[in-house]
């Protein structure tokens, strides 16, 4: 997800491209829009699309969401959620690469918030704006039945 800022203010202009909140490296916030955020965004973009209608090919009657209470009360058979590693949710690799080890992270990080029921809780913040969903458009493009008005859930990796 991305945040939009609000449209109804003169100056809401000022904050389009700035860092979500939660986002922080070192106490330090960088704009998501920074130059190997962009990057990362864009190649993960058309990946998550592809995959997705490769997968809606195989599946066509496939529900899809971006809200864990959906899937979890069983509207939908495919949740797709977000992971940005960063900060102290940061691994040390060992034996594996910097990228294989932040994956490891996200996916116990996701692991311990299910097994806690805290699945909706998010790191990441949006406020004062809105939030486009980009895995839910992903999953438009794809064909998916997604849900209108999901918003994405965003863990960093261990804290």
């Amino acid at each position: 997800m991305v945040p939009i800022s609000p449209v109804g203010s003169d100056d809401g202009w000022k904050t389009l491209g700035q860092a979500r909140q939660g986002e922080t490296v070192d106490g330090r916030s960088r704009p998501w829009s920074a130059g190997a955020g962009s990057g990362a965004l864009a190649t993960g973009l058309v990946q998550m699309a592809w995959v997705l209608e490769r997968v809606g090919l195989g599946q066509p009657a496939l529900r899809c969401t971006t809200r864990p209470e959906l899937w979890l009360a069983g509207d939908a058979e495919l949740f797709v959620w977000e992971a940005f590693v960063s900060g102290a949710g940061k691994p040390v690799p060992a034996g594996i690469t910097q990228h294989a080890a932040d994956a490891a992270a996200a996916a116990d990080t996701f692991v311990e918030r299910l097994e806690q029921g805290s699945l909706s809780a998010s790191d990441v913040v949006c406020a004062p704006a809105s939030s486009f969903n980009l895995a839910a458009a992903a999953a438009a493009y794809a064909g998916l039945a997604i849900a209108r008005g999901c918003q994405m859930v965003c863990v960093s990796g261990r804290s």
